[in-house]
């Protein structure tokens, strides 16, 4: 058994973690996609499934921002605990964390994905009044610029490790797709 150190303050884990999360999410992507190819426009679509997929992405996204945390301060986790801050899933506040450069656009974005990481596995929100964003799917907006910012999280966390973490092929050509 991997020590909880050693595991935790590798890059490479966390790339794993999103990486999986990312091939999921596309072949529930590509389901969806498939399905609607079939019906013609005229069964509604269920919004169960964007939370689900958007939820997958945010999780990705959350965990590749951290896995650039822990490729720049490798010793975050040698203590055999992690911080309070870096269990959190505020993704803005992370990224800003991982020294990333967060335009208003990107904050915009990483706000969403994470009420679809806190609120898009539950019917409702934790409390009255949150979740409501995450039952409305904006297709052009929520997918490709999703899939355009984990494309550039993962660069950046190849990056930030040296090279030692190297960005997938998951999610180039499926923007247009």
């Amino acid at each position: 058994m991997i020590p909880f150190k050693d595991l935790a303050g590798n890059p490479r884990a966390w790339h794993e973690t999103a990486h999986d999360l990312i091939c999921s999410a596309n072949l529930l992507l590509e389901a969806v996609r498939d399905k609607e190819g079939r019906m013609a426009h005229t069964e509604a679509r269920r919004p169960i499934v964007w939370r689900t997929l958007m939820m997958l992405y945010g999780l990705a996204a959350e965990n590749l921002i951290k896995g650039i945390i822990v490729a720049k301060y490798p010793s975050l986790a040698s203590e055999g605990d992690l911080p309070q801050w870096f269990t959190k899933h505020n993704l803005a506040a992370l990224a800003r964390r991982a020294d990333l450069p967060v335009p208003l656009s990107q904050e915009h974005l990483l706000k969403r994905l994470q009420q679809f990481v806190e609120c898009g596995k539950y019917p409702v929100g934790r409390r009255e009044g949150e979740g409501h964003s995450t039952w409305v799917f904006s297709k052009p907006l929520d997918s490709s610029d999703t899939l355009q910012l984990l494309q550039y999280l993962e660069e950046e966390l190849e990056r930030a490790s040296g090279g030692f973490v190297v960005a997938s092929p998951d999610l180039r050509g499926i923007h247009s797709a």
